[in-house]
């Protein structure tokens, strides 16, 4: 059973914070998502909090950044193809995690029940000897994230469909993990047509670009926490890795002043992208 994190993302403004007898703070922050007022109350409890334990309120977080998103564009009549049961994009193997994402993910892989932690694992583990065994010789899954992103994504993406092996945890077009999906899945939003989403398609889906990556505003705090570069890692190949950064996935910082840096990076990001989210949409 993992322990309840020490970091929640309180539901509305409203919401009174249950927790006042551990010392929680409460970090507001505001954000301009698309032209459009996000008010966020987060508790810190006053206590260590490892990378993972920021990870369930990261998650909520994309969840609800895009869903804002979402609104916008449908009323601006666009048409977002993206529903359950469409899983052209979860048909190649190409999903980044954090740092923080990583290690989350492992814990809540090795609570799972025996049987369906072992699925899992074994899945993973198949997937990601396929894609050690047939890497070119120019990528080193263990490299720091180049700066440009985007570019590295893209270069990888036309590789992996090239494997044509899809996400390990896709069943009959459907998530085995939906709760616990990776940030990257929360904030991979198409327009246009479904079918431009295939892997055998020449012509790139429509992505739209979130006005603030919670994937990459994680990335960022586990670079400014631990001192290092940003770091990225492939969704088949994380079992392993934490395999190798079990001393980094221990190591702890005051939760309140984790969050405090997550915040000022979210609203870094919220303001640098503003102008850009907002021509797309």
């Amino acid at each position: 059973m993992i322990e309840n994190p020490p970091i929640t993302l309180l539901d509305n403004a409203g919401q009174t914070q249950n927790s006042s007898d551990c010392g929680a703070e409460i970090i507001e922050l505001e954000l301009d998502i698309l032209g459009e007022p996000v008010h966020l109350r987060i508790s810190a409890e006053q206590r260590q909090a490892k990378l993972a334990d920021i990870v369930p309120m990261a998650r909520r977080l994309s969840t609800r950044l895009a869903l804002v998103v979402l609104g916008k564009l449908r009323e601006n009549g666009k048409h977002v193809p993206c529903r359950k049961g469409c899983s052209a994009c979860c048909s190649y193997c190409l999903i980044p995690l954090s740092v923080p994402e990583a290690f989350r993910f492992t814990e809540e892989v090795m609570a799972m029940p025996t049987d369906r932690g072992r699925a899992v694992m074994q899945s993973s583990l198949e997937t990601a000897r396929t894609m050690l065994a047939e890497r070119p010789a120019e990528f080193d899954f263990n490299k720091s994230a180049e700066t440009d992103y985007q570019a590295q994504i893209s270069r990888l993406r036309g590789w992996c469909a090239g494997l044509q092996l899809a996400c390990p945890f896709l069943s009959e077009h459907l998530c085995m993990l939906y709760e616990q999906r990776p940030t990257a899945c929360r904030e991979h939003i198409v327009t246009g047509s479904a079918g431009k989403c295939e892997a055998d398609v020449a012509d790139e889906p429509q992505v739209v670009r979130m006005p603030v990556s919670i994937l990459e505003c994680l990335g960022e705090l586990t670079a400014e926490l631990e001192q290092s570069e940003v770091e990225a890692v492939m969704l088949p190949l994380t079992l392993p890795w934490v395999q190798e950064n079990l001393e980094r996935a221990e190591q702890t910082w005051p939760a309140v002043g984790m969050v405090k840096s997550f915040a000022e990076i979210v609203k870094a990001k919220a303001s640098e992208n503003s102008a850009t989210a907002i021509a797309q949409i």
